[in-house]
């Protein structure tokens, strides 16, 4: 269920109830109202009212805000437009109102607006409401720093049009009222008498067509009494009261006792009394009775709805509706005073029904309360409804008076980072898509000759490819697949089907069918070879490293290998230190004799015995004549390298495939070396 909270600032009282539910089914929660201005005070003073409500709220209301702002304080013109459509109308109705407001400029006010109707025309007609600026700013200012933030702010004048329509008003016209009138063009009136303002609703049917609000109240009546008789506020509206109720002069205890007992009382709260200000021919001598005359109350009165009746009528006569009116409403915290009714039936010309919101709404009051709050609730009520889903009323809450909470505050920024990013998000991928598509002519993306478009022609790698005679040669590149021929136009049609990026893979892939298919059919299984330096010394540490057990601490000062040509060879020194070098240096000769004889390996035994070994002896001394002299021998090997040799010994491929190979077996060299090792033990 949705909850609602409804706000009337009102005219000496704020209102403020909760609702739950939806628009047709409906409960009143809370309801609260607290005065904060006198009959001569501001009844708008921003301060009062958002302290009163967040009085109200702290009693444990919940919901979203609705806040009443006075039609008083608002402008309201009529326009008829030449077209249709909200968002047509939004873009130039403060620029069509502006030529209609004197006491503003337009843009120091809020300017909304309300369809009424179809116009004359086949356009619109609306009712556009223009506020001031500087008073709704003051009082949301007020109410935000009560941490109290209402999400929408209307009229009170719509407020009242909703709980009206709400209620059930407009849809309870008898036969005789529907016969008076074609469906449709029937006119109900509601009246909201206050303290200082009347509000007056007319509608067509249900819907809203011209609204008002009188800057007068029967709080004048009160005004006056106080300011003849020298009485404060309070006072004089009890005076009025029972004036009216008992048809009597009403009499009040002198003026020195009532000042006694207000000096002790704030003599108690340590409060200085503040001086009565009242007109100088009203003042009563001090010590006598204060009595109120019930025949100038009566008076006053009367002068006020006499008032009120024509104001009333120059306001029916200006719409040109009140031949049409066929019920009016009354409701507001003064509808029940005397001769109100009667002065409502003779300016509408018929008997005025009570508008009580209570009566509708399931609550907790008991009937004594709700029977006294009822009609004066009917606005916060109204502003309450808006939420639950009753007629759109104006938002006045726009501009820089905007709702503004803690999305709304960076979701400018924020949308400024999401565009910033889906620019670098574009760029991005735009240069990924230059680089794909660089890379796809790299590697070979079709290229269409408009001048011989069956032709077959790819860029980059593919290119030299498919351009040699290789592929359409049936002798070197012709197969079969899955039982059929598969040549050089399969090929090509394949490689075309394929996404760029695997077209490279397929060629390899159908190149390497062809060496397998040429290689069972021969059975010459020969791998591509390079020799390598690096093979070449990677031979010589193995040899060294399988002979190390049997020669000892040795030094090799210097490595020499030439790949160059045909006179590839491999040249180093070592020195071996002690009695028995010449046993080492045998060894050391004796293992690459033994790499001779193996077939994988890149060296080649010399011609002529002892041509690949040269010795120089050496005989080291010392300073100290009674050390013994250390004898030793520098050996120089200078041994051929093959012109043709597998690197690295036998292949991956051909040993996975357990092919025939003229080639040393997997682990012969460790194998020949251990059982050296083994001999030389």
């Amino acid at each position: 269920m949705v909850r609602s909270i409804g706000i009337d600032p009102g005219d000496r009282m704020v209102k403020v109830v909760e609702l739950d539910g939806s628009y047709r089914k409906t409960r009143l929660l809370r309801a609260n109202t607290t005065a904060v201005a006198s009959a001569t005070e501001d009844p708008m003073r921003p301060d009062l009212v958002a302290a009163a409500v967040r009085a109200a709220i702290d009693e444990g209301m919940k919901g979203s805000i609705t806040l009443g702002h006075p039609c008083r304080e608002a402008v309201l013109r009529g326009l008829e437009l030449p077209f249709k459509g909200t968002d047509a109308i939004r873009k130039i109705v403060k620029s069509e109102i502006e030529g209609e407001i004197y006491t503003h400029a337009v843009d120091d006010m809020i300017v909304d607006f309300h369809e009424i109707g179809p116009g004359a025309s086949g356009g619109t007609r609306v009712l556009v409401a223009s506020v001031p600026k500087v008073g709704l700013r003051n009082q949301l200012g007020a109410l935000s720093a009560e941490k109290v933030d209402p999400e929408f702010v209307d009229l009170d004048t719509m407020a009242l049009w909703r709980a009206a329509h709400w209620a059930g008003c407009f849809a309870a016209a008898d036969a005789d009222e529907a016969a008076a009138a074609p469906a449709g063009e029937a006119v109900h009136a509601v009246v909201d008498i206050g303290a200082r303002s009347v509000k007056v609703v007319l509608v067509e049917g249900e819907q809203l067509v011209e609204m008002r609000a009188l800057r007068l109240g029967d709080g004048v009546v009160a005004e006056h009494v106080a300011r003849h008789y020298g009485l404060p506020v309070g006072q004089a509206q009890e005076a009025v009261r029972r004036c009216l109720e008992d048809g009597a002069d009403c009499e009040f205890a002198p003026q020195a006792q009532v000042d006694g007992a207000l000096a002790a009382v704030e003599g108690e709260l340590g409060v200085e009394p503040a001086p009565q200000k009242v007109e100088a021919a009203a003042i009563v001598p001090v010590g006598e009775a204060i009595v109120v005359s019930h025949t100038f109350v009566g008076e006053e009165h009367t002068r006020y709805l006499q008032r009120l009746a024509r104001e009333l009528t120059r306001f029916l006569t200006a719409t040109g509706l009140a031949a049409r009116v066929r019920s009016v409403w009354m409701t507001g915290g003064a509808c029940s005073g005397q001769g109100v009714a009667e002065m409502l039936a003779a300016v509408f010309g018929h008997e005025p029904q009570l508008l009580d919101p209570l009566t509708h709404l399931a609550h907790d009051l008991d009937e004594e309360e709700a029977q006294q709050l009822g009609p004066s609730l009917t606005t916060a009520i109204g502003l309450a409804l808006a939420p639950l889903g009753g007629p759109e009323g104006f938002q006045l809450r726009q501009e820089d008076l905007a709702l503004t909470r803690g999305f709304e505050r960076i979701k400018f920024s924020l949308a400024i980072c999401c565009m910033v990013g889906l620019l670098a998000l574009f760029v991005h991928a735009n240069s990924q898509s230059i680089k794909l598509r660089n890379l796809e002519l790299q590697i070979g993306k079709q290229f269409v000759d408009p001048k011989d478009p069956e032709s077959i022609q790819f860029f980059g790698m593919l290119n030299p490819l498919f351009n040699d005679a290789f592929f359409r040669n049936k002798d070197c590149f012709e197969t079969r697949k899955n039982g059929r021929l598969y040549g050089y136009k399969e090929l090509a049609a394949d490689v075309i089907a394929a996404p760029v990026q695997d077209r490279v893979r397929i060629v390899r892939d159908r190149l390497r069918d062809i060496v397998e298919e040429k290689q069972k059919a021969t059975g010459v299984y020969e791998d591509v070879s390079m020799e390598s330096g690096l093979a070449v010394l990677v031979r010589w540490a193995e040899i060294l490293k399988g002979a190390e057990p049997r020669l000892g601490r040795y030094l090799v000062p210097r490595v020499d290998l030439n790949m160059k040509g045909k006179a590839r060879k491999l040249e180093f020194w070592v020195a071996f230190r002690g009695d028995d070098f010449r046993a080492r240096g045998a060894e050391l000769r004796r293992a690459f004799e033994n790499d001779y004889q193996k077939p994988d390996s890149p060296f080649k035994a010399p011609d002529r015995a002892g041509e690949d070994l040269t010795m120089d002896l050496f005989q080291s001394s010392s300073r100290n004549p009674a050390d013994q002299a250390v004898n030793g021998a520098y050996y120089k090997f200078t041994i051929s390298v093959k012109e043709r040799f597998e690197p690295f010994g036998i292949s991956r491929r051909t040993a996975a495939a357990d092919l025939p190979t003229p080639r040393r077996e997997p682990g012969l060299l460790a194998t020949t070396e251990n059982a050296a090792t083994k001999e030389g033990r």
